[in-house]
């Protein structure tokens, strides 16, 4: 008996931590794909990952191979629209994709087009495009911060401190943030500056109804001002 229960509050156990993954996961990327990732969520890691995987960007160069068919293998890189050519079926649309969404789409369009009637694709991501974070003012090193392919966001705290942190004469309670936010075609619709009071966030305290992690994305910029001596 006493083998049993154990095995049924393992059972219990097992199911709340996967429904807990599963909301956590699954609303971060609901929010990461919608834009309206709130700034005054928290969560204890430094950066943001999208859990269905990298998502295909322009830049990205990419191989693929239609197994069987050698005419089909290309290697390209996605233009600033998002799409690559293939031998037969033109331009496909993959930006914003994964891995697997992308050989799909691939499948699905040479079927459509009557080419193949069960082609396999397979995708191979061969070089990353550079997703930078543009650093200025009162920090130890100016200029554009890379972001690692697998990261959505991260947190200013870390971004600041992989640039070799604030310099001595730094405003560490008013950094400005400026982001562009894009429509789905990539043309800029809006472009908003926020104020973050880095020296609290670092130190784990809240600031109002803030919260202790102020996300950065690719394309931000970060200016930090000197602070009057």
């Amino acid at each position: 008996m006493a083998g049993i229960l154990f095995m049924l509050r393992s059972l219990e156990d097992f199911k709340s931590m996967f429904f807990k993954h599963f909301v956590f996961y699954g609303l971060s990327s609901l929010l990461i794909g919608s834009g309206l990732f709130s700034q005054g969520a928290y969560f204890d890691a430094s950066v943001l990952k999208d859990p269905t995987g990298y998502k295909l960007r322009p830049g990205d160069r990419v191989r693929v191979i239609i197994q069987g068919e050698s005419d089909c293998t290309v290697e390209t890189v996605l233009t600033n629209d998002g799409t690559i050519n293939m031998p037969y079926v033109g331009d496909l649309r993959l930006v914003g994709k994964n891995k697997r969404e992308s050989e799909s789409a691939i499948q699905r369009e040479y079927v459509r087009k009557l080419i193949f009637a069960r082609p396999k694709a397979l995708l191979t991501i061969t070089n990353y495009s550079e997703r930078v974070v543009f650093l200025t003012g009162s920090v130890n090193r100016k200029g554009p911060y890379v972001f690692p392919p697998e990261v959505e966001a991260m947190n200013i705290v870390e971004v600041i401190a992989r640039a070799g942190g604030f310099n001595d004469i730094a405003k560490k309670n008013r950094v400005y943030v400026t982001r562009t936010f894009f429509d789905e075609n990539g043309s800029p619709t809006n472009t908003k500056t926020y104020e973050v009071d880095v020296e609290a966030l670092s130190s784990g305290i809240n600031v109002g109804n803030a919260s202790r992690r102020f996300w950065i994305y690719p394309g931000d910029r970060i200016e930090v001002p000197e602070r009057l001596l």
